[in-house]
């Protein structure tokens, strides 16, 4: 019979064993009642706990989730040339594809569900089509994504 080690007062992470749990883990595994440093207490196993998986109640994802996520906004704010890639026209839903042979620029609209993509060799006629359908969506024509 494997002895129980006594874990509780000690540190993990942030989590910290305040008192065996009555509950095991179907793998027979002790778990152990710990309180995170925000204050919630939760129930985690010896493995977990000593193999270094658990280290938050999950306080701790949700904030590396956060300031991955405010890096990556301050990034686009900052750098306003960041949201363009190479295929952009400077032009709302028009974009430059030069893998489609001889039609090099596209127009793509999303309304309701409702998709129109179509390409044209000139910036132009791009330009063109995309007013054309726009304003047939406004006018309320059931057919605007129609191909032109």
């Amino acid at each position: 019979m494997v002895r129980l080690i006594d874990l509780t007062g000690q540190r993990f992470g942030r989590l910290t064993v305040i008192e065996r749990s009555e509950k095991t883990a179907k793998d027979r595994n002790t778990r152990w009642k710990c309180i995170c440093d925000c204050g919630k207490e939760t129930i985690v196993s010896r493995n977990s706990l000593t193999g270094r998986n658990a280290k938050s109640c999950g306080c701790l994802r949700k904030e590396l989730f956060e300031s991955r996520r405010r890096k990556m906004l301050e990034k686009c704010l900052n750098n306003p040339d960041a949201k363009k890639n190479n295929l952009s026209t400077g032009i709302k839903n028009i974009s430059y594809q030069p893998s489609q042979g001889s039609a090099c620029y596209s127009v793509r609209i999303v309304r309701k569900n409702n998709k129109y993509r179509q390409y044209f060799t000139t910036l132009k006629e791009a330009e063109r089509a995309k007013e054309y359908v726009l304003s047939r969506y406004k006018k309320g024509i059931s057919n605007w994504n129609a191909k032109l």
